[in-house]
C-alpha cells in the first residue's frame, strides 16, 4: 500500500561514495608506486586504504541495517497515528451508501455496488423523487447520520494535531501532510456547520456537492487513500471484498 511519506530515513550514498572513490583511488596509486619503487611508505598507504575500504563496506552494512530500522520504525507509527483517520473517512464516504439503502428500500440497494461518488448521486436522485413530507423527514435523517462521521473525523484530526511531536521526531509529517489534514479539518468544519444551520433542501444539496467536489480533490491527493474515489463496494462492506479493493488501488495509481 502507498504511503504519502515512505521510507522517510535515507542512506547518504554520495557521503559513503565519495569515502569509498577515494580510498580506492588513493589505494590503486599505492600500489602502483610500491610496485615501481618497493617504497615502504607507499606499502603503508596501501595497507590503510585497503582498511578504508573495508571499514567503509562495514560501515555501510551497519548505517543500511540502521536505516531499515528506523524506516519500519516509521512506519509503524505512520500506520498507527493515521490509520483511525483513515477508516473515520472511509466511513464518511460510506454512509452516502448507508442512507441510500436504508432511506429507499423500495429497491433492492443492498446488493448494489457502486463508488461513494455514484451513491452520493444515486441518494440525491432519489430524494428528489420523493414528496415535501417524506424529504422532511430524510434531511433529519441524513443530517444525523452525516453528523457523527464528521464527528468521527474531526476526533481523529484531533487525536492526529496531539501527536505531532512524536510525528516529528520520526520524521513522517511534512508540510505536504500538514497541508493534507488541513483540508480536511477545514471541509468537514464546513460540513458541521451546513448541518447545523437552519436551511432548506436546496441549499443542503447545494453546500453537500460543493463539499463532495472538495472531497474528492482531497482523496486523490492523499495517496494513501486514494482509491476511495474508485472502490466499488456494496452498503455496510466498504473494505470487505479484497479483490475489488485491489482493484481500485491498482486504477487509482494509473491516475
Amino acid at each position: 500500500m502507498k504511503r504519502h511519506i515512505n521510507s522517510p530515513y535515507k542512506m547518504n550514498w554520495k557521503m559513503y561514495g565519495l569515502i569509498g572513490g577515494i580510498s580506492v583511488l588513493i589505494m590503486i596509486i599505492a600500489v602502483i608506486c610500491n610496485d615501481n619503487t618497493g617504497s615502504l611508505i607507499s606499502d603503508i598507504v596501501k595497507n590503510l586504504a585497503f582498511g578504508c575500504v573495508a571499514s567503509t563496506i562495514i560501515a555501510l552494512l551497519i548505517e543500511i541495517g540502521n536505516i531499515k530500522e528506523q524506516n519500519d520504525k516509521a512506519t509503524s507509527v505512520y500506520d498507527a497515528v493515521y490509520m483511525d483517520l483513515k477508516f473515520q473517512i472511509s466511513w464518511y464516504v460510506e454512509t452516502w451508501a448507508r442512507l441510500c439503502s436504508v432511506a429507499f428500500k423500495d429497491e433492492d440497494y443492498r446488493q448494489e455496488k457502486h463508488t461513494w461518488i455514484e451513491w452520493y448521486e444515486i441518494t440525491k436522485s432519489k430524494f428528489a423523487e420523493c414528496d415535501d413530507n417524506r424529504q422532511a423527514e430524510l434531511m433529519q435523517f441524513f443530517t444525523e447520520q452525516l453528523m457523527d462521521s464528521i464527528e468521527g473525523i474531526e476526533k481523529a484530526l484531533k487525536q492526529i494535531d496531539s501527536q505531532q511531536y512524536i510525528l516529528n521526531i520520526n520524521g513522517i509529517y511534512d508540510e505536504g501532510l500538514r497541508k493534507i489534514l488541513g483540508d480536511y479539518s477545514f471541509e468537514f468544519y464546513a460540513a458541521k456547520l451546513t448541518l447545523r444551520r437552519e436551511y432548506d433542501k436546496a441549499d443542503f444539496w447545494k453546500s453537500f456537492d460543493a463539499i463532495k467536489q472538495d472531497l474528492i480533490n482531497y482523496i486523490y491527493n492523499w495517496v494513501d487513500i486514494r482509491y476511495y474515489n474508485y472502490c466499488r463496494f456494496k452498503p455496510y462492506k466498504f473494505h470487505d471484498d479484497k479483490s475489488e479493493t485491489m482493484r481500485a488501488m491498482m486504477e487509482s495509481e494509473n491516475k
